[in-house]
């Protein structure tokens, strides 16, 4: 397996996959004696582990974020292929990210991995929009995304009022109560104090954690349905949000990425769980159909353009949530069903709409193992 940055391996923590947490890089016998520091993160990372072994078998179920790691993942969701398709190039926010963390200590991956891991479940079972929700680092998103989320509600046809919007903050991770709330989700109650004294000092006494505003922490948005730890929510990270920014798609990004997440709950509600990269393809369509839509945003072509290159951003290269040309072919044909429409203020319902993506998926992203010859296809045209 080829080398990956410390992104990914992030990426899999923030999921709650054990399996990637446990991959921390031993001491070797015989090393210099760790540092305090050392120790910290050690012992943090232990805690982690512990508290996502302690959870419920469902929390964790069905939760979908928008980045997945090239890395097979571990356990009975896993989608990858052993190793990356090839001639593909992984899409630019993952490039980005990945470069990013590639700039880490390895002690300071394992600290970012430790405490991303602990704000997704923070974000995901703790936190609720019965409080003020503030999106972006300094709250510079904040009405985007409301007003994304009301009008995704009112535009398709599901249950919607029990839809949380919640900020994924890296700054939550220094309040020593919050993470005491987080803590006590599923790890040993006399464990639970020490455990978020903790998590806030490696929050401090690891620099490139910005204290908790290193980007890579919540460089990552999600969605879970109502069986899971926290019930229906979607989930916007800050640091997500800046680096899409970076990328030069403020324009657009929360509205998509927020309408993206909600295509999930589509897919929730009607118990479409699919086990192949249309989990992710069919939400960049329904996202695109709502951007594109004159009852949505109404975006015109060179909008909707833009919409559909920060979803081939965000594409991979190991049959995990589609390529950068299949996550923008996705999209793109989402958008043409809205612009294409005799009736354009007509709203496809929900269960039509994934039954039209998923009768459309195998040719927007054909499967690598069920892919023709040259002479096959010479002979079914012949």
């Amino acid at each position: 397996m080829p080398k990956r940055t410390g992104f990914l391996g992030h990426t899999l923590a923030a999921a709650g996959t054990v399996a990637a947490l446990a991959l921390a890089t031993a001491v070797p016998a015989g090393a210099a004696t760790p540092s305090t520091v050392e120790q910290d993160v050690a012992q943090l990372y232990q805690d982690v582990v512990d508290l996502y072994n302690g959870l419920p078998a469902d929390a964790l179920r069905g939760v979908d974020r928008l980045i997945e790691s090239p890395i097979p993942r571990i356990g009975p969701r896993s989608r990858a292929a052993q190793g990356p398709i090839p001639g593909c190039t992984e899409g630019s926010l993952l490039t980005y990210a990945n470069k990013l963390a590639s700039q880490l200590t390895p002690l300071e991956n394992k600290a970012l991995d430790a405490l991303s891991g602990l704000s997704q479940l923070y974000v995901q079972g703790v936190t609720s929009d019965k409080s003020p929700q503030v999106f972006g680092t300094d709250g510079q998103y904040t009405s985007r995304a409301t007003d994304t989320i009301d009008k995704l509600r009112g535009f398709w046809d599901i249950e919607s009022w029990n839809i949380q919007l919640v900020a994924w903050k890296g700054t939550d991770l220094g309040s020593q109560a919050k993470m005491a709330q987080t803590f006590s989700l599923g790890l040993a109650p006399a464990k639970v104090k020490n455990a978020a004294a903790l998590a806030t000092k490696v929050l401090y006494e690891v620099p490139a954690l910005q204290g908790g505003r290193n980007p890579l922490i919540t460089l990552n948005a999600f969605s879970a349905p109502a069986g899971s730890l926290g019930g229906k929510r979607v989930a916007l990270g800050d640091g997500l949000l800046d680096t899409v920014g970076v990328l030069g798609f403020d324009d657009v990004s929360v509205e998509s990425v927020v309408g993206h997440e909600y295509g999930h709950q589509v897919d929730f509600a009607h118990d479409n769980y699919p086990r192949n990269e249309s989990s992710e393809m069919g939400p960049d369509a329904y996202g695109g159909y709502f951007v594109a839509h004159a009852k949505g945003f109404g975006w015109n072509a060179r909008t909707q353009q833009e919409v559909a290159y920060l979803d081939a951003s965000i594409g991979d290269c190991y049959h995990s949530h589609g390529t950068p040309d299949q996550r923008k072919a996705a999209g793109a044909w989402g958008e043409k069903q809205a612009t294409s429409q005799a009736n354009p203020n007509r709203i496809i319902p929900s269960a039509t709409m994934i039954e039209k993506f998923q009768k459309v998926y195998p040719k927007l992203m054909p499967p690598a193992t069920d892919q023709p010859t040259g002479a096959a296809v010479a002979a079914a045209h012949g």
